[in-house]
């Protein structure tokens, strides 16, 4: 019978492995597209963030943001044999099979939100130029701009079944977390200073492992104008000019969001493998 794993710390020595690990992970998108989330964490935070749980034949790392987010990824069978690596998260993001690993060691809880997703990478060849799809305008999102990206922020949240309205309490976080995302450039959107009419973010911006979009909606009134895959077309081409054209850009998207989909498949991206996301309210 094999033996119950316990997460741990890592230590400094252990990066260049865990590196080599996540990014040579068998995965349909590959291992660095894959786990590209992790990678970037990596880079930007050191060991700190991270715990592994391995023995000599399984091995798992999650990524750990206390009170806030756990990524985890490697051999669902690892992350299952141990305890949660943390207790205290609201999301949880992560390939399926080691979402669905962590989450049978959560059980039951109140306000838990499981979604099914699809996670989506860019292919080169197909990202439409310019002349096929115009950019409607994306511009790097300015302060000025901030109260309509939270009610837009607000109005995905609702879409994406994250729970209820969040009401006042929900908007100021919204907008605190997009206060930040501005300061560093990581949120663009269209429409004229003050009034944007559309989102897109990025949770991930690294020159070595891509371009992770998320956050996307679109002023339902705008919503007729096809402005969401124009918008995520431009987006996708300005991460290539950055990085290269054969520069990683992924995302994930709700699996009956048929519509959001085919934006996507619009915009160049390719369906790869099934996502999981899990939200506390």
């Amino acid at each position: 019978m094999r033996r119950r794993l316990r997460w741990r710390r890592v230590g400094a020595g252990e990066l260049e492995t865990i590196t080599a690990r996540l990014v040579e992970w068998p995965a349909p998108s590959g291992g660095a597209a894959r786990h590209m989330f992790a990678l970037s964490a990596i880079e930007s935070y050191g060991i700190e963030p991270l715990r592994i749980a391995a023995d000599d034949e399984r091995w798992a790392l999650a990524v750990v943001f206390p009170g806030r987010l756990v990524a985890p990824c490697g051999d669902p069978e690892a992350i299952a044999a141990a305890p949660p690596p943390s207790r205290r998260w609201r999301l949880l993001v992560g390939d399926e099979a080691a979402g669905d690993a962590l989450l049978s060691r959560v059980g039951s809880t109140a306000g838990l939100i499981v979604h099914d997703q699809r996670f989506m990478t860019v292919d080169p060849d197909r990202v439409p130029d310019e002349a096929a799809l115009p950019d409607p305008g994306l511009r790097r999102a300015e302060p000025d701009d901030l109260d309509v990206l939270a009610r837009l922020a607000v109005r995905l949240h609702i879409d994406d079944r994250f729970g209820p309205d969040p009401g006042a309490v929900g908007f100021r976080g919204y907008r605190q977390r997009l206060e930040g995302s501005v300061a560093q450039g990581l949120v663009w959107c269209v429409g004229p200073p003050g009034a944007p009419v559309c989102k897109v973010e990025r949770s991930v911006s690294s020159r070595r492992w891509g371009v992770q979009l998320a956050g996307i909606v679109v002023d339902p009134e705008a919503r007729h104008e096809a402005l969401g895959r124009a918008a995520v077309a431009a987006a996708v081409r300005a991460a290539m000019v950055e990085g290269g054209r054969r520069r990683a850009v992924s995302l994930h998207v709700r699996t009956d969001n048929v519509r959001a989909i085919a934006a996507y498949e619009a915009a160049g991206f390719v369906d790869r493998e099934p996502w999981r996301l899990a939200v506390r309210t």
